[in-house]
């Protein structure tokens, strides 16, 4: 779904598939020798049941639903988000233009003692709800639990530079 230009821009390589899991993912590769840099980026789109297409009603509720659980605790593994808000432009997106409605939340989890920081935008457009997140942590030697969570800023930075096309592939 991501050109190849937007995963050079991000670092990422091919996209990885899991059955069990409906998200688009993609990965970088964070070499061999430290110090890493770990990226991670999801793109899910939620129209409801193949055979029950979603109603405008019920894309509502979903999308207010999750910013409700988002606004109080986006993971199982952290607290809640340092950084919540409304989302009036996304890249070159804008609200009312490309979207219906957005929000972001920034927030840092830590999983086995390895802290990662995550920016994950919600966005709306008909009855279909997009999430986009980008999560990371850069590592300066071979312990996990010494790595420093990606900034608001960096997942930001990333949500941009895919939302465009997130968003353009809802029809």
């Amino acid at each position: 779904m991501l050109t190849a230009s937007t995963r050079s821009k991000l670092g990422m390589r091919q996209g990885t598939k899991d059955r069990l899991d409906p998200a688009c993912k993609w990965s970088n590769d964070p070499g061999n020798a430290p110090p890493f840099r770990f990226r991670d980026l999801s793109i899910t789109y939620d129209a409801g049941f193949k055979e029950f297409t979603a109603s405008l009603k019920d894309a509502k509720e979903s999308f207010a639903t999750k910013k409700r659980s988002d606004y109080r605790q986006p993971s199982a593994f952290g607290g809640a988000p340092s950084v919540k808000g409304t989302i009036q432009q996304i890249g070159t997106a804008k609200v009312g233009e490309h979207f219906d409605e957005g929000y972001y939340v920034y927030f840092v989890y830590e999983v086995g003692e390895a802290k990662r920081g995550e920016g994950k935008a919600v966005l709306r457009k008909g009855n279909v709800v997009i999430t986009i997140s980008f999560s990371g942590a850069d590592v300066p030697g071979r312990r996990m639990r010494d790595g420093k969570p990606i900034g608001n800023a960096t997942a930001q930075t990333a949500i941009d530079v895919v939302a465009g096309q997130a968003i353009a592939a809802v029809r």
